[in-house]
């Protein structure tokens, strides 16, 4: 992990254990927990729904899932991530995909997770496979998304746990 990449994780994670909003100096700032962070060419940006509501979303089943976005120091390439809970005995295949905040549609398919995870941990959504265009990072265009996560357990998806708001400039 980069020195940079580092700095903005322990920043982030005081900020929320203090119950404070972050704020920095740049083009990349936090207003509110609603208000989108703005990236722009080296600055990177990361979130998690569960750093502004201090818990994981509880699905279905004793599952429960988290929503993270990473925006790379290029200011535009995103990957998701899924932190889960599943404590329901049952394997299930967590997925993710980008939402345009303002037409509401989908962005970009990110994927889904490899294997079938029970327990406590995270999968990297892509590294497991996908809808047809599916890739693990995604070179956003300009424009504001949250990345959408959730899961299959025996042919159903649940979920749609929404991530903070990122918004990525021109580039």
């Amino acid at each position: 992990m980069s020195f940079k990449k580092a700095l903005t994780v322990s920043a982030a994670v005081a900020a929320s254990l203090a119950g404070s909003l972050l704020t920095a100096s740049g083009a990349h700032a936090a207003a509110s927990s609603s208000a989108p962070h703005v990236v722009s060419p080296a600055y990177s940006a990361n979130a998690c729904r569960s750093w502004t509501t201090h818990n994981y979303a509880y699905i279905t089943n004793n599952i429960s899932i988290d929503s993270c976005y990473w925006v790379e120091n290029n200011g535009y390439t995103v990957s998701a991530t899924i932190p889960f809970q599943n404590y329901s005995g049952t394997g299930v295949v967590y997925c993710a995909h980008a939402v345009n905040v303002n037409t509401g549609g989908w962005a970009h398919d990110f994927g889904c997770g490899s294997g079938v995870s029970t327990g406590q941990g995270s999968t990297t959504a892509g590294t497991g496979g996908g809808g047809p265009g599916y890739s693990e990072y995604w070179n956003a265009p300009a424009g504001t998304y949250v990345v959408s996560t959730g899961f299959w357990l025996n042919g159903t998806y649940y979920g749609d746990v929404q991530s903070p708001r990122t918004t990525i400039g021109s580039h």
